[in-house]
């Protein structure tokens, strides 16, 4: 049985309006007001040596390298965690304040930096409360199995091209001109428990789903459905209770059902999947193992990357399409990104491509539980894989961890085609994916 010193705590971060949202293109990013709040929310372990490790989630789309030392820096000024020990996740909320411009296309960011670097600091709060709230707590582990919410995205078409999902909620589309998805989804909710002498106080839920519900018709900021999540799992487990919501590798998998164009988005529908995730993650509650174990280790690598080439004659066609924008600016949009995005960033690659890029890897060993990092939005297949190379069956995987470094698909996939391989989206050479999984197994291998 796990027993070791465990504190958790939440910060509201939900900045004032007027904050560029990020996971969308349009003409007006600006939030108008809050739907629901936004959170930090922070777990801190601390075993019989005094190690000590943490899991912060932030409900923001992403957490660039810079936001994340920024973050790091803060926690190493007010806490005892050693920063490098902290692993600083973005539950990925299509809704959530802008922390860097990335995303932003077309919009100056500087007037709103130094509120979004305020949010942050705000954000590492969670992390010195958690570690003054530790008392000696039991840590168990379970999982259920939710399949009714996450589909994955890339559709293969009977003429053997490919189609994302999100296409069937606009008209015209045909959905038996499609195969089947190309690749699976996880549909395994696993929770890890805190207990206090009275019964579970907390949980980490992981589950691999886009929090993108919420689309680009909606200027409100909302942790999307990981906040109706928490909500739920409050009213099952009383209002005391704290969820901490870690996306499992979901670069290729949303909530779109192609076969049901009625289904949408909306506020109705992050309610829909919030409410059913808190079912499945309830029934992993309750069904939940103790812990072996009561040492805690951290593992982090610096895994180079050898970045996407952009040709000579791309470069000359993004050069001249940008020089056509200044003359006529684009119009607005409320869904997708659109080709003057991707022709700004190929430039931007195109000044480094020729530097490899050097990212983190991270493993927290809890007991006999892990907790593997990835800094992208990683496909599907990369966390099945983890979790069945890993030596220990209660497995975490969780993608936007201490990065933001774009897609990371398979090296099948690039074959394909579809959104995420394409240059810009996805900013590596195949195997890239492949890279990242072997430096996460390899660390798992040492920590067990």
């Amino acid at each position: 049985m796990s027993e070791m010193r465990v504190g958790v705590a939440a910060v509201e971060i939900t900045p004032p309006p007027g904050l560029p949202l990020m996971g969308n293109f349009r003409d007006d990013y600006l939030a108008r007001g809050s739907h629901d709040p936004l959170t930090a929310k922070a777990i801190v372990f601390e075993d019989r040596r005094g190690t000590k490790a943490a899991l912060l989630a932030v409900d923001v789309c992403m957490l660039d390298r810079r936001n994340v030392a920024l973050i790091r820096d803060t926690i190493g000024r007010t806490a005892r965690v050693p920063p490098e020990h902290v692993l600083v996740h973005a539950t990925h909320t299509h809704s959530g304040p802008a922390p860097h411009d990335r995303f932003l296309f077309g919009l100056d960011y500087r007037p709103y930096r130094a509120a979004a670097e305020a949010m942050l600091v705000t954000a590492a709060a969670a992390v010195a409360q958690a570690e003054r709230n530790a008392t000696e707590a039991q840590l168990s582990f379970g999982h259920a199995h939710e399949d009714r919410l996450s589909f994955n995205r890339r559709l293969r078409r009977k003429d053997g091209t490919t189609q994302m999902n999100w296409e069937a909620l606009a008209p015209g589309f045909d959905p038996g001109q499609v195969e089947s998805a190309w690749g699976p989804t996880d549909s395994q909710v696993g929770c890890l428990v805190i207990e206090s002498a009275t019964g579970p106080v907390a949980a980490a839920v992981n589950f691999g789903l886009h929090p993108a519900v919420l689309a680009g018709d909606n200027w409100l900021y909302s942790a999307d459905f990981p906040g109706q999540l928490s909500a739920a799992l409050r009213r099952i487990q009383g209002d005391d209770f704290l969820t901490l919501f870690l996306n499992g590798c979901c670069g290729n998998v949303n909530h779109v059902d192609y076969h049901n164009q009625q289904q949408g988005r909306g506020y109705g529908m992050i309610e829909r999947v919030g409410y059913m995730l808190a079912a499945a993650a309830a029934q992993a509650i309750r069904t939940r193992v103790p812990l072996a174990g009561d040492d805690i280790a951290v593992a982090t690598d610096m895994v180079v990357l050898e970045r996407m080439p952009v040709s000579p004659d791309e470069y000359d066609r993004c050069r001249r399409l940008l020089d056509d924008l200044r003359k006529q600016p684009l119009p607005g949009q409320v869904d997708g990104l659109p080709e003057a995005f991707f022709a700004d960033l190929r430039l931007q690659m195109h000044a480094v491509q020729h530097e490899p890029d050097h990212v983190e890897v991270m493993t927290i060993r809890v007991g006999d539980m892990a907790v593997v990092g990835l800094p992208g939005e990683v496909f599907c297949e990369f966390g099945l894989e983890l979790k069945r190379r890993s030596p220990t069956s209660h497995t975490l995987v969780v993608e936007l961890a201490n990065d933001a470094i774009g897609y990371l698909p398979t090296r099948e996939s690039f074959a394909q085609g579809g959104y995420e391989v394409t240059v810009g989206s996805t900013l590596y050479a195949p195997g890239a994916g492949e890279r990242l999984a072997d430096a996460a197994a390899a660390q798992l291998q040492r920590l067990f």
